[in-house]
């Protein structure tokens, strides 16, 4: 089952991604982790994907995260997979659970509740 969440953040891409990695539970997940600046130096870009076991479930699950500022505004992009069971492909919030294990540390950092599932 696929989850996806998008916020608007008041702080820039880079300083948003180490707030999450400073969380030890949510580094050990990191199996990717890439920053990048374009352009004039103005516009950066984050990615983060994660990958974590949920029991409840019996299933991994995927979690892709990007932080970008393109359009002159911090938006971080949150997309949960793999995180279903069984032909209805259900998940028991264990996709809405990995994607707020990345929201909370930036809690107080979010302006915009852009999209959630």
């Amino acid at each position: 089952m696929k989850k996806y969440s998008e916020f608007k953040l008041n702080i820039e891409p880079f300083e948003a991604s180490m707030k999450i990695t400073e969380n030890s539970e949510v580094k050990e997940l990191i199996v990717f982790y890439d920053y990048k600046v374009a352009g004039d130096g103005n516009k950066r870009i984050s990615i983060l994907v994660l990958e974590k076991f949920f029991l409840r479930n019996n299933s991994t699950a995927s979690l892709t995260v990007t932080i970008d500022n393109f359009e002159g505004e911090t938006v971080m992009k949150c997309v949960s997979t793999g995180n279903g069971e069984g032909f209805f492909d259900i998940g028991w919030g264990a996709g809405k659970s990995f994607i707020n294990s990345v929201r909370h540390p930036l809690e107080q950092h979010i302006v915009e509740v852009v999209h959630e599932d």
